[in-house]
């Protein structure tokens, strides 16, 4: 089977107006984004005229998308998927794409520190409780939650890290967006499979504290290189993740890591919010 050329009309025409579209931006936002005028946007959506090269890769980039995904061909289902984690991943992302993980980082980063208070509110509660199985349950629900916001608001860290090119910090978020993920579904799953709270699932998180602890000190001295860029917000976050890391991988003086865990969380989703702010306004 041949390949469908998305870059010619009127593929490209439609093609643009409905990323355009569902990113909810108006042909004027687009124009400010891609200095192209929006007489040549408006006859290239409408497919009137077949763009240059240039523009049509200035224009894709101001949308976050990759002119090589363009091309539709027969591609295997293990190189769709290898693209689909590249994506989540954001290896190879664009300058746009970067940006654009930001705004969700900072909401999901929000969502994670709800998730972690609900997740020790509940142990807390389950010591004086009678109705475990329904705590089970809910337990197992705010780990899922905290899986999936801890991912996005660490794409986040790792979108910095890849825009100031912090490579200490670009490996360490990735090793930390993998690591916790996985160890919040694992703790999930022992859960439901043993049925209770205080068991398994308490000493394969005891087992978790040295890991968790080695990232975070790499994570800490990563922020604290992004100084020069945002700030001491950023140095902030990174002494605040040097105290939880080494806290944790002392383990008798874990207990300290518990408690600045909100605080640091408060302050890291603080720094995004103002990353997003600054990429909104062209300044980073």
């Amino acid at each position: 089977m041949g390949k469908t050329n998305l870059t010619s009309q009127p593929q490209l025409g439609q093609r643009l107006f409905e990323i355009r579209s569902q990113q909810g931006l108006t042909q004027q936002e687009l124009r400010e984004k891609s200095h192209v005028s929006i007489r040549t946007i408006q006859r290239i959506e409408s497919g009137a005229v077949t763009p240059r090269s240039v523009t049509t890769k200035i224009l894709l980039e101001a949308l976050g998308e990759n002119i090589d995904d363009w091309y539709n061909s027969d591609i295997s289902e293990e190189q769709k998927s290898s693209k689909t984690l590249s994506n989540m991943l954001l290896v190879s992302a664009s300058e746009p794409t970067l940006k654009q993980a930001l705004l969700p980082a900072w909401i999901s980063g929000i969502i994670y520190l709800l998730m972690v208070i609900f997740e020790q509110s509940i142990e807390i509660y389950t010591e004086n409780s009678a109705n475990e199985t329904m705590l089970q349950y809910m337990m197992v629900i705010v780990k899922v939650i905290a899986a999936i916001s801890f991912f996005l608001f660490t794409k986040g860290i790792l979108s910095l890290s890849i825009l100031f090119e912090v490579s200490l910090l670009k490996t360490a978020a990735y090793i930390s967006l993998i690591f916790v993920p996985f160890m919040y579904l694992t703790e999930g799953v022992i859960i439901l499979y043993f049925q209770e709270l205080n068991g398994p699932e308490s000493t394969f998180r005891a087992l978790s504290v040295i890991p968790l602890g080695t990232i975070s000190v790499f994570l800490g001295i990563g922020l604290k290189r992004l100084q020069d860029g945002m700030g001491r917000l950023a140095k902030v976050a990174g002494n605040l993740e040097l105290v939880f890391g080494i806290s944790y991988m002392s383990l008798i003086f874990s207990f300290v890591g518990v408690l600045i865990l909100v605080p640091l969380l408060v302050v890291e989703v603080v720094l995004l919010s103002k990353a997003d702010q600054l990429a909104r306004a062209g300044e980073i």
